[in-house]
């Protein structure tokens, strides 16, 4: 399911998820374009990043 299941594909959701938390609810892609985040990239990770974002969220 994950494009090279390696782990720079677990940093790169990781690093999302992070900065989906630190833009808060209502972040959009370009939020995450800002962040330095490609299109690809948000339309490979983004469901999975979203998911652990707001694991991350509800465990803190």
């Amino acid at each position: 399911m994950q494009p090279n299941g390696g782990i720079h594909t677990r940093n790169t959701i990781k690093s999302m998820a992070e900065a989906m938390r630190s833009i808060g609810e209502g972040c959009t892609d370009e939020d995450l374009i800002r962040k330095g985040f490609t299109d690809r990239q948000i339309a490979l990770f983004g469901r999975k990043a979203t998911e652990l974002a707001t694991v991350m969220a509800q465990a803190a």
